[in-house]
């Protein structure tokens, strides 16, 4: 079995140091930084900050090594879609709310594989989701109208998460790829966010199945057409 936990390039020095007391043992490619033998398991650190934990009792050192970095509770909407370049079926906006370090175990959140297995990991551990569906009818419909999928995209990102939001409190959005025209300005946009961040990574997954299960399989009459009024 193995585990794979998603941290950021800074995280990397403190990983280090909080294995530094076990054995060190060889690399075998250039994209790994560090491997060491912890009670029997092989823990991997790779240059981008994955950590890839193979062997029997896994679990149990994933749950050594977050106690040994000390990580705080760090609580964030991530926001990601699924379809907008596609010339068929729904595109689906999804949003997860929830602590950072309860997901590090979804990464490479691109990969269709194992969609179930990391649903699971975003029900099991997320404080709250929702998700949006357009359907290519819908979709067509809009841009009929003059709306384009990034302006539909920017209205669920400033007016959805007021869902999660009491009066007074404030709480950080990060959203997946580049920065969309007329997004609030307090809204973080990371570009390959979906792998650099664990929690947009979680909204992906989530956009992803939703878009897999609609069953919408309709092609986009306006596809290769600009989006304005039709007469």
């Amino acid at each position: 079995m193995a585990v794979s936990l998603n941290f950021s390039k800074e995280d990397k020095p403190g990983i280090k140091s909080a294995l530094g007391e076990f054995r060190a043992i060889a690399t075998k490619t250039d994209f790994e930084e560090e491997r060491w033998l912890v009670n029997g398991c092989t823990v991997t650190l790779y240059s981008t900050g994955k950590l890839v934990i193979q062997g029997k009792g896994e679990e149990s050192i994933k749950h050594f090594i977050m106690d040994r970095l000390g990580l705080k509770e760090e609580l964030l909407l991530g926001i990601d879609e699924a379809g907008r370049g596609e010339s068929t079926g729904s595109m689906t906006v999804s949003l997860v709310l929830g602590d950072k370090n309860r997901l590090r175990e979804l990464r490479d959140s691109k990969k269709v594989s194992d969609l179930d297995k990391k649903e699971s990991i975003v029900t099991k551990n997320a404080l709250a989701t929702a998700t949006f569906s357009f359907s290519s009818r819908y979709i067509d419909f809009v841009r009929k109208k003059g709306v384009t999928l990034n302006e539909l995209q920017r209205r669920v990102i400033e007016h959805a998460p007021r869902v999660f939001l009491f009066e007074g409190e404030k709480l950080k959005l990060k959203v997946d790829g580049r920065r969309l025209r007329g997004a609030p300005k307090e809204v973080e946009f990371v570009v390959k966010g979906d792998d650099l961040d664990p929690v947009i990574g979680a909204a992906s997954v989530l956009a992803k199945v939703a878009r897999e299960k609609s069953g919408d399989k309709g092609k986009r009459e306006t596809w290769n057409s600009s989006p304005k009024k039709v007469k």
